[in-house]
């Protein structure tokens, strides 16, 4: 333990912070202090105080096109991110959002989380807290005040928490000698199912990045990036200078409602897909996958068929033609498996003529369709052999000769028995 802390102080002093509380810089006469940049007070923990800055959002402030309107947790969330289902029922109240500011990008010993932000549903509206830790020293007492913030949480919900956040505040407890109350929180870490969700939309699903395609919310002029707040936190450190930090302050705050309108959004539109009429056939298309994945098949099945009716790009089109006829042959659907990939005035994909030829030649022994969309995948294979890594590309050719030998030689068979 004592290691530990050795080496995290060692790494401030490193960079020219003066570490422990008899060492903190005392603001000169006439120098702002925390309290004179951003609203908030000195709240007392059993280590000492912390300062703390609430904000209450009424229930008329709308983030982007979201009001922060409580949401009931949608079963398929909870079933996604494989959390108890009792949490659907919970007391929205009771879910706290939580996203830290760190003196790193790494969960390890030598990483200060030094401003934990929370958020949570009240009568008033929506309520962000942040703690905030003036200097090292008052890590025990910003970890003390979350433990009371968290005491009546029934649900947590972060954006790469499970990676990051709880990783790093879970360790920061135990080299203080304490015991973590995040390990027994039900947990919804909404990056994975966002990036499941929007990854065929958007080429960047960071949470800023989500929050305007998605949320139709964009930040102010206060916005610092990520990368910079690590070195505004060490300044202050060194120089006792506040006023950077408010920056800081509005980057955490953001996130925190971004994440509590994100959790709004995606409860909804899993919970009734179909009623959304702003949802982008791309997103439905995505939507419909995972309902697939978690075992809603008539749900997913439902969704397919509106889509086909739709026409999406050609990319999309393919891999909902190759989904879902896989899904109608594993459920002995053969002839609706052809119909769903048998698409003549479609653009068509080599993997789906192999899917159609593997049907027409094993299920309905039509050997001489099977051979006909058998040589159009070889076509089609060919002119895409570029874009297809060279080890795939041959173990397709391969593959696909041999089944035209296997299907020529039935057919000779086939023709000697009559």
């Amino acid at each position: 333990m004592a290691e530990l802390r050795e080496s995290l102080s060692e790494k401030l002093r490193s960079l020219g912070v003066q570490v422990g509380p008899a060492k903190v810089l005392a603001p000169s006469k006439g120098q702002l202090e925390i309290e004179d940049v951003v609203v908030g007070s000195y709240q007392p923990t059993s280590f000492g105080e912390i300062f703390c800055s609430d904000i209450v959002y009424d229930i008329a402030y709308t983030h982007g096109a979201l009001s922060l309107i409580p949401p009931n947790v949608s079963p398929r969330l909870a079933l996604w991110n494989k959390v108890d289902s009792s949490t659907t029922s919970i007391d929205p109240s009771t879910i706290i959002f939580l996203d830290t500011e760190t003196t790193g990008l790494s969960s390890g010993t030598g990483t200060l989380p030094f401003m934990v932000g929370l958020g949570w549903f009240s009568a008033e509206g929506f309520t962000t807290s942040q703690l905030f830790m003036r200097n090292p020293a008052e890590e025990p007492a910003l970890l003390a005040k979350l433990d009371q913030l968290l005491a009546n949480a029934n649900a947590i919900v972060t954006y790469n928490g499970k990676g990051f956040d709880v990783p790093l505040l879970n360790t920061r407890y135990v080299i203080n000698g304490m015991l973590s109350p995040l390990k027994s929180i039900p947990h919804f870490d909404l990056l994975p199912i966002s990036r499941r969700l929007w990854r065929r939309r958007l080429e960047n699903r960071g949470l800023k990045d989500i929050e305007t395609e998605i949320l139709g919310y964009t930040r102010s002029q206060m916005e610092v990036p990520g990368w910079e707040i690590p070195i505004i936190y060490f300044n202050y450190l060194r120089t006792q200078d506040p006023a950077p930090l408010a920056g800081v302050f509005y980057h955490n705050a953001i996130d925190i409602l971004s994440l509590a309108a994100l959790f709004i959004f995606i409860n909804q539109i899993l919970d009734a897909p179909e009623i959304h009429s702003d949802i982008s056939s791309v997103d439905r298309l995505s939507i419909a996958f995972l309902l697939e994945d978690i075992g809603e098949i008539v749900n997913a099945v439902t969704l397919y068929e509106k889509l086909l009716s739709i026409d999406l790009p050609i990319v999309y089109a393919t891999e909902l033609r190759l989904r879902y006829g896989r899904l109608l042959k594993r459920n002995g659907q053969f002839d609706q498996a052809v119909k769903v990939w048998n698409q003549k005035n479609k653009q068509q994909d080599f993997r789906v003529l192999i899917q159609l030829a593997k049907v027409l030649e094993h299920q309905h022994r039509d050997y001489e369709s099977a051979l006909q969309w058998t040589i159009l995948a070889q076509k089609k294979l060919n002119e895409v052999s570029d874009s297809i890594p060279s080890f795939a590309f041959h173990q397709l050719k391969s593959d696909l000769l041999k089944r035209l030998v296997r299907i020529n030689r039935k057919m000779d068979r086939d023709t000697k028995s009559k």
